[in-house]
């Protein structure tokens, strides 16, 4: 007879075969060595940025030096993520720096360094001679990026206020970022009347303009992420639905000057795909290596890269 704990052991292996297929023993090797290497890249240029933005220059405390020994572990998992002899170790290397890390800025966490912090920590199981494992790992890190996706958009239906473009047109009403993006789909006097607005007054609005692109834009964003994340699980739409899941977050993300997210969910749509992200990885090396050199005021458009890492 089986016992309640093997079958949800068998529910769990036959969830995770769902998303298993479409990639032999060498190609899960090299999504997940492509997508260990791009991840520890991103927590590392996340890091320094951290530091950066986060602690006053040449004034480090017991907190400021921690954060500097976080930055440096995590930046060092990134150089083993390099080695093939050091590969499997640089995740095991960077997690106690990324708990921690999670630790310290609880409780206002990112949540997109959540989803860095457990990508990371699924890449830990990966051992050295199991197969096993990597199939594991690469269709829990599917999972996670249709869990994550399908959520976004069930929490905005949950929310209520996307019906009406109520939330789209708060944001645009705050300025910023996302006022750049949503706020070409009002005219001029709308983003002024919202922009008027005193958010932290009682009774400031309405947050409602009679815009029927805000409104389309406003319900299509849920609409697709729901849809598109059942679309990943079907293998038959699986390609399409990651290309469209893919141009859904680089238009919206980077449109909000979210550059960190944009690549970090891109590369987990990637592993929908047999070779995307080894192809993608030395452009994305270029990015980061520019968004540092940047941020630091040697090359252009820091400011935009500050808006986009913090």
């Amino acid at each position: 007879m089986i016992s309640p704990g093997q079958k949800i052991s068998v529910w769990i292996d036959q969830g995770l075969a769902v998303l298993a297929e479409g990639a032999d023993g060498v190609r899960r090797r090299s999504q997940l060595r492509a997508f260990r290497r791009f991840v520890l890249i991103h927590a590392s240029v996340r890091s320094v940025l951290w530091l950066w933005f986060g602690s006053a220059p040449g004034s480090f405390g017991i907190e400021g030096g921690a954060n500097l020994v976080a930055a440096g572990v995590v930046a060092l998992s990134g150089v083993l993520a390099f080695w093939h002899r050091s590969e499997l170790l640089a995740p095991r290397v960077a997690l106690p720096a990324l708990v921690w890390q999670a630790l310290a800025t609880y409780p206002v966490t990112d949540n997109h360094f959540v989803l860095e912090l457990l990508a990371v920590a699924l890449l830990c199981l990966v051992g050295k001679r199991s197969r096993r494992d990597e199939t594991l790992v690469l269709s829990s890190l599917r999972w996670l990026t249709v869990i994550v996706l399908f959520h976004t958009g069930l929490s905005k239906l949950l929310y209520g206020h996307y019906f009406q473009g109520d939330f789209l047109a708060f944001m645009v009403g705050q300025g910023g970022r996302f006022a750049d993006l949503f706020g070409l789909l009002l005219p001029a006097g709308e983003v002024a009347r919202l922009q008027g607005y005193d958010a932290l007054r009682t009774g400031a609005g309405p947050y409602r303009v009679d815009s029927l692109p805000l409104l389309l834009m406003s319900n299509f964003v849920w609409i697709s992420e729901m849809a598109l994340a059942v679309l990943l699980v079907v293998r038959r739409t699986r390609l399409l639905a990651a290309a469209c899941a893919m141009l859904l977050v680089l238009v919206i993300q980077l449109g909000a000057r979210e550059l960190g997210f944009a690549l970090l969910f891109v590369n987990l749509l990637l592993l929908f795909t047999t070779d995307g992200n080894r192809r993608v990885l030395p452009f994305v090396v270029a990015i980061y290596l520019y968004s540092l050199a940047a941020v630091f005021g040697w090359l252009p458009g820091g400011d935009w890269l500050q808006a986009g890492w913090l």
